[in-house]
Formats: structure tokens, sequence, C-alpha cells
């Protein structure tokens, strides 16, 4: 696998399936995960952006079920970091109760 610059900005787009939407305990959950990694991490809603390894930053999104985020990191292990995010949201998704 090769190495990225250190300021190379990758990201991905994540859904919020949830039917509360991105409420606390999955705030929660991002932001420990960010925390785990030195890359800047940030998430999206339209043009607002917020610091992703900062729970009460992820919820002033008020992202409601459906909604669409753009999850960014920059740094070493940014690749790594969006990878385990975004795994996270696959799993809050793939954990509500189907219809």
């Amino acid at each position: 696998m090769e190495n990225l610059p250190a300021d190379s900005k990758l990201s991905t787009d994540v859904f919020v399936h949830n039917d509360h939407g991105l409420h606390l305990r999955c705030a929660s959950e991002v932001a420990n995960i960010a925390m785990q990694f030195s890359a800047v991490v940030k998430l999206s809603k339209g043009r607002r952006s917020v610091n992703a390894k900062s729970m009460l930053e992820i919820l002033t999104l008020s992202a409601a079920p459906g909604a669409k985020l753009t999850l960014s990191a920059k740094g070493d292990d940014a690749q790594q970091a969006l990878d385990a995010i975004a795994a996270l949201f696959q799993k809050l998704n793939s954990d509500q109760p189907q219809s």
C-alpha cells in the first residue's frame, strides 16, 4: 500500500439511515473513533463542516434520517480514519430494523 503525502485530503460520502438521525450515541461513537487517529477529520453537511473529534460539534449538524454527509480527513493516517468511520456508518445503518 502506497503512503499518501501528509497534506493529501481524502473524502467520502456517508449516509444517515438511523430513524432518529445522527443522535448523541452515534455522534459519540464517531468522535471516539476519530480521536484514535492523528489525521484532521471533518464531517460536513452542505456548507457546514465540523471537527469529527467533537461529539458536540457533530450534533450541531442536525443530521436527520436520510442526510448525506461528507467525511474528510487529512494527515498521515487519513485513509485509515475514513475507513474506520465509514465502517461505523455502515454498521449503524445495518443495525436498523427492516420494514
